[in-house]
């Protein structure tokens, strides 16, 4: 077989492919889930100490959270909700110069499942807060629980519809007074 017999092959695999003219639904799936999951991710951020603590940036207008019975309708009343969480001072206190810097909690998400309707999803999974008092010192796990989260696409963007946070262990004792009863 020389070049001719390689060019025509070339030739006819050529005629016969055809190019696709849409996505598949499958890579289309992918790509709205892997939005889903960066949503998720960027969202968590927002607990570090050095983030902007822009929860509600990530919500509908018209957006609904539950966190363990306490519950707020709309962004303001959310905005309201993460502002007496991040608000409240802990961990602003003084601290010696040479004193061992604090330890930093993280957030970590398993179990992920969305479920891809069109331009809504569904969410849900575990999530564990992990810190360590100090630089210095192991990490433990100090809550966790599940969360079921209902979103929308609004402009080529998933937003937050309705979240449903549960705390199933760590919770301050402070909140049981607002956890739903089972």
């Amino acid at each position: 077989f020389g070049l001719p017999a390689i060019i025509a092959t070339l030739g006819l695999l050529a005629a016969c492919s055809r190019v696709p003219t849409t996505t598949p639904p499958e890579l289309t799936k992918l790509v709205e889930r892997a939005a889903i999951e960066e949503l998720f991710y960027d969202y968590y951020a927002q607990f570090r100490p050095d983030s902007k603590h822009d929860f509600v940036s990530f919500f509908a207008n018209d957006g609904r959270l539950e966190v363990n019975g306490m519950v707020a309708n709309g962004i303001e009343e959310i905005k309201a909700m993460y502002g007496r969480v991040v608000g409240s001072g802990a961990g602003n206190e003084q601290k010696a110069k040479d004193a061992v810097p604090k330890g930093v909690s993280e957030m970590m998400l398993t179990n992920m499942k969305i479920d891809l309707q069109g331009d809504k999803a569904v969410a849900t999974f575990l999530w564990h807060s992990i810190k360590s008092d100090l630089l210095t010192t192991e990490g433990k796990i100090n809550e966790y629980g599940r969360e079921r989260t209902e979103l929308v696409k609004q402009n080529g963007h998933w937003l937050i519809k309705n979240r449903v946070v549960l705390t199933e262990g760590g919770m301050p004792e402070s909140l049981l007074k607002y956890y739903p009863k089972q």
